[in-house]
């Protein structure tokens, strides 16, 4: 069993240069958002730290469970597939040793961002493979024609969820029928705007990103999670538009314009 926290399983130096570093590596990519939500201490590649935390977490939790040909742990070293390439289009890979430490309980030290050929992956064989998400390989797509439901109660009773909608619209008596004409309206687009919502993964299970759009017809507030059924969506969690920019980007680089409107094109190198 291995950490299932990158911070927890190994000591990182210079965890922003070796963020700038691989940005620098990697395919270009915006690494930020355009106008952030929160502040955070990282303002160059915000986007990538968090990407990099959640495969990390994803891709230990398999070992965990068996699957260990996406985290190579053996003698003193350990590294698994990013799942970025560089523009060469190699893969690159997170690399670990021993830490030999003595002052730290960390069993493990990053030694950076590394591709197939570095002398750093020297003994290892196979390689890991590419990051595997098993729900995106049935083939399974959004069906527009499918109708939605919307746990509205739920949404508005939670928390975390309403702190999420626009303030103006809290003191609304009508919110949840609003709520509900918005998800109406965003499945109306997605029949004739093919590629408007977008995979994302939760627990091992597709769910899908539909946006919404609760102020302006033409401008999404939010996202919502569309779970599949039996013939029909549901629709349960509201999430900001930076959480379902980051939810969607575990999978691939996001190309639908809601989610691309969200981030600095000049931050792409």
């Amino acid at each position: 069993m291995i950490e299932t926290d990158l911070f927890e399983f190994a000591y990182v130096p210079d965890w922003y240069g070796q963020l700038e570093q691989l940005a620098e590596m990697a395919l270009p990519e915006a690494w930020r958002f355009r106008k952030p939500q929160t502040e955070c201490k990282n303002t160059d590649t915000p986007i990538l730290e968090r990407y990099l935390h959640m495969m990390f977490r994803k891709l230990s939790i398999d070992y965990n469970t068996g699957e260990t040909a996406y985290f190579h742990v053996e003698n003193n070293c350990a590294c698994f597939h990013t799942g970025l390439y560089t523009r060469q289009y190699q893969a690159i890979y997170a690399c670990f040793e021993r830490n030999k430490k003595k002052d730290t309980t960390l069993k493990w030290y990053f030694t950076g961002f590394c591709d197939a050929v570095s002398s750093k992956l020297r003994y290892v064989e196979p390689l890991p493979k590419k990051p595997y998400f098993p729900m995106m390989q049935n083939g399974v797509n959004f069906n527009p024609e499918w109708p939605i439901r919307v746990n509205a109660e739920h949404i508005l009773s939670d928390p975390e969820n309403r702190e999420r909608l626009p303030k103006k619209l809290l003191r609304f008596k009508n919110l949840p029928l609003l709520l509900e004409t918005a998800v109406e309206l965003g499945r109306r687009k997605a029949v004739i705007e093919p590629g408007l919502v977008v995979p994302q993964g939760y627990q091992n299970q597709l769910q899908f990103l539909l946006p919404i759009c609760l102020t302006d017809m033409e401008k999404p507030n939010l996202a919502m999670t569309l779970a599949e059924r039996n013939g029909y969506y549901l629709g349960s969690t509201c999430l900001t538009l930076e959480m379902a920019y980051l939810n969607a980007r575990m999978i691939a680089r996001p190309i639908a314009p809601w989610l691309t409107s969200l981030v600095k094109s000049e931050n792409i190198r």
